[in-house]
């Protein structure tokens, strides 16, 4: 037994120095680890770090032949890290048309649609399929129908997808297809109808939101496989903006048996084409018995448990809507002024609380989607209950979006051990904010938009989101916008929230990686972690935001391979 054990111990020994050492050095390096956050050169084994710090003192600790690279004062960090992004479907936007969520004009969008419609790339079968569709664009309702129910789009089914993911517009042919009528939606329960938007002469305007889309989708046709070609756009894509690791928050469904995600990024493994960690959470209904989708969950973790760089770690709870008129399914705690109505809490207060419990005493977070104050309030109950029932505070949950958030429960993330993910590319001033927000709310609400410097100074941890394809997957992008609060319109949101350089750099790094249940391995440059680096094109701690935001990767190193590299 001896003598087996020695032989098991000189062979790990021999691999060990078989594998390739490389030192980069002549860097300035943002670590992202709190107690040493920069340095000057980095030691790589394999796919490990093994030293950080100054370069003598990393060249004494690696082998005599390590390869050296220069860096020639570049600046290297992190790869970066995404709290919530739903990457699949990211790249089967990059396979569609997609606007992006540029506002486009009537007119214009008039010839958008023609020459998608000419060039096929839009059609999913019959229906052309329009991703990022700017969500003001549905005040002009009475306009889209009257440009797309025209004699011209009679005969042709039209489906224009919000760029929130929440909501959309179809025309009279798509609804038809669909089996969508105004009869069909009036005996639907009341909760579901307000899903259906009606126009001033009581027929359905072709506005649908949350799980009314649920029914467009049924009559979607299926493509030729278009998740495996979408997971390879989207991890060229991702790999390309520096990111290495990022939370899908909706993998697959438990009760639709939905698992597109989840065989995508099968099929990348089974290509070795995942460059990234991915954890994984599962949508889920806290309303229905805990236990049986707890198990079905983890009936879906061994089956997909073969690659490490894939975890399913919980479950994804929607709690509420949007906020945006005319959807406004967001929980509020003070009624919407145009109906008097508070949108709509997804789920039983006390059926949440009790699935929250039963999941984190089993190991397995809560992602809880949360935009109007009155639904992160009673998520933060549900997690107050939980943590009364299990005792324990060591597995992180989090709640993501948080658009609006009371005052009064800011301190209560830190308490709760809950963490933030929440994308601030979408807190600044304009149509989105401000336009189809600010008529429709009371003052004393308006005011709380993206809360992030309170939060932050309350002891949150803010962890960097992007969303994905509800908006761009960016990461400098997003940190410029939660720097300055400002759009393209010059207008400024409540720049009291403006967060500082440095804790983006964390959100986007350790902080994410923590919302992951990853954090002892990824997010920052440390000894023992994985070597997951990137160098970016500028010194991104002392550009001015508006160059932040123009912040180019040159290479992305994914385990201690470089599996991007920007083309000269």
């Amino acid at each position: 037994m001896k003598t087996f054990i020695l032989t098991c111990f000189m062979m790990l020994n021999f691999f060990a120095k078989a594998q390739k050492e490389t030192i980069i050095y002549n860097a300035k390096i943002f670590t992202a680890n709190p107690a040493t956050p920069f340095a000057d050169a980095v030691g790589i084994r394999g796919n490990t770090i093994i030293a950080v710090g100054k370069f003598n003192d990393v060249k004494n600790t690696m082998g005599a032949k390590a390869e050296l690279m220069d860096m020639k004062g570049g600046f290297l960090m992190p790869g970066m890290v995404d709290a919530h992004s739903h990457v699949i479907s990211g790249g089967q936007s990059l396979l569609k048309a997609n606007l992006s969520e540029e506002y486009v004009p009537a007119n214009d969008l008039i010839k958008y649609v023609r020459q998608q419609l000419k060039e096929k790339k839009g059609m999913t079968g019959d229906i052309l399929l329009v991703y990022d569709v700017n969500i003001s664009t549905w005040v002009h309702l009475d306009q889209l129908n009257k440009n797309f129910n025209s004699k011209e789009f009679e005969n042709q089914a039209i489906y224009l997808s919000g760029s929130d993911g929440h909501t959309a517009w179809v025309n009279q042919k798509m609804l038809t297809l669909a089996g969508i009528s105004k009869s069909r939606v009036k005996d639907l329960p009341v909760s579901k109808q307000q899903y259906f938007g009606f126009d001033k002469d009581g027929e359905l305007s072709g506005f649908i939101a949350d799980s009314g889309l649920n029914i467009l989708d049924e009559v979607l046709p299926p493509e030729p496989e278009p998740d495996s070609l979408a997971a390879l756009e989207a991890i060229k894509h991702c790999n390309s903006l520096g990111l290495t690791a990022w939370l899908d928050p909706s993998a697959a469904n438990i009760n639709t048996g939905k698992e597109n995600a989840l065989m995508a990024y099968q099929y990348l493994i089974s290509k070795q084409k995942l460059t990234a960690h991915v954890a994984a959470t599962l949508v889920a209904d806290a309303n229905l018995e805990p236990q049986p989708q707890i198990s079905k969950l983890k009936s879906l973790q061994a089956k997909y448990s073969q690659s490490p760089n894939l975890n399913i770690i919980g479950f994804k709870i929607f709690a509420d809507g949007v906020l945006e008129y005319p959807a406004q399914t967001a929980a509020i705690s003070i009624p919407y002024t145009n109906h008097s109505q508070n949108g709509r809490l997804l789920y039983e207060p006390a059926r949440f609380a009790e699935f929250a419990t039963l999941a984190d005493k089993q190991g397995l977070q809560m992602h809880v989607h949360a935009i109007g104050d009155l639904a992160v309030t009673e998520t933060l109950n549900g997690f107050e209950a939980m943590r009364k029932a299990n005792g324990n505070d060591q597995l992180p949950h989090t709640i993501t979006h948080l658009q609006l958030v009371m005052q009064k429960d800011i301190a209560r993330f830190q308490s709760l051990n809950v963490l933030a993910a929440m994308q601030l590319l979408w807190a600044f001033g304009d149509i989105t904010t401000i336009d189809i927000v600010k008529p429709y709310l009371d003052p004393s609400l308006y005011k709380q938009q993206y809360p992030a410097r309170s939060m932050s100074r309350a002891g949150t941890l803010i962890c960097g989101a992007s969303d994905w394809p509800v908006s761009s997957a960016n990461p400098f992008k997003a940190m410029a916008i939660a720097e300055t609060r400002k759009g393209p319109l010059n207008i400024v949101l409540d720049s009291t929230q403006r967060m500082p350089r440095m804790s983006m750099l964390y959100a986007y790094t350790l902080n994410a990686a923590m919302a992951m249940l990853l954090d002892k391995s990824i997010g920052s440059i440390e000894p023992g972690k994985f070597a997951d680096i990137i160098q970016v094109d500028r010194d991104i701690t002392k550009v001015k935001p508006e160059e932040l935001a123009q912040t180019n990767v040159l290479w992305t190193m994914f385990e201690g391979n470089i599996v991007y590299k920007q083309a000269r």
